[in-house]
């Protein structure tokens, strides 16, 4: 077989009438026009590309083979060149090759072993700092979900506290004036009793029915009975209003 190169050279040599033969020796393409050797290696060259693989032969002339009558001239010296393409994916490289341009890179510094270990280092790197940030991906979630409860948890306390305030100015209602009397700021040196003025009374009530609750647990019942003392027998009410500031 023969190289295309070679074929080239001797187009160039003056074998530029040419025609292209399969493995069957069929006519694939011809060449037998008067052109320039670079115009007929052209051609020749366009074939090729045109082909995908197969073995061929070229038949090659230095004159025309063909009279003007178009009948092919006998006697004409020719020469018959086999060769053959191969497809692109068919090509193999040459394991020569290959080893000298390893040793040329180790020559010019260059290790793939050693680049390889890096790029494995930098790999092994990059996954640890992926399993960090699904870590701290992993606490803040859990942070968002506490704070999500503390949030509830205090939302559910505004709201007992809100129903509480609610429901003791309700009993406060009930009990007024004698418990607002007894909230009322005791007399300030200089000043008569008549110039006194009640305090805040909300709040302070508020203040002591909680103090109530944490140290009472049947408070609720307790200050309702209260109430209902208050409203069905007053008189009663007092002396029981009268006894607990004794003992203040």
């Amino acid at each position: 077989m023969f190289k295309l190169e070679q074929i080239h050279n001797k187009i160039k040599d003056g074998y530029k009438y040419w025609k292209i033969v399969n493995a069957d020796n069929e006519g694939m393409e011809f060449q037998i026009r008067d052109i320039t050797p670079d115009d007929s290696c052209n051609k020749f060259n366009e074939f090729c590309k045109n082909v995908e693989s197969g073995n061929f032969a070229v038949v090659m002339w230095q004159k025309s083979p063909y009279t003007t009558a178009g009948t092919l001239k006998r006697d004409l010296p020719s020469l018959k060149l086999p060769f053959r393409i191969i497809a692109k994916e068919e090509k193999k490289e040459d394991p020569l090759m290959n080893l000298q341009g390893i040793m040329g890179m180790h020559q010019n510094g260059f290790n793939p072993h050693q680049k390889i270990e890096q790029l494995e280092a930098k790999i092994e790197r990059l996954l640890e700092v992926i399993e960090q940030l699904k870590e701290q991906n992993r606490d803040l979630k859990q942070e968002l979900k506490d704070k999500i409860k503390d949030d509830q948890h205090a939302a559910k306390i505004a709201e007992k506290e809100g129903a509480w305030e609610e429901r003791i100015m309700g009993i406060a209602g009930t009990l007024a004036p004698d418990l607002l009397k007894s909230f009322t700021q005791k007399p300030i040196n200089g000043i008569s009793e008549d110039m006194t003025q009640p305090t805040d009374a909300k709040a302070r009530i508020l203040a002591a029915v909680n103090k109530l609750i944490e140290k009472d647990p049947n408070f609720t019942d307790n200050i309702e009975k209260l109430a209902k003392l208050a409203d069905k027998n007053p008189a009663m009410y007092q002396q029981a209003a009268k006894l607990i500031n004794s003992f203040i």
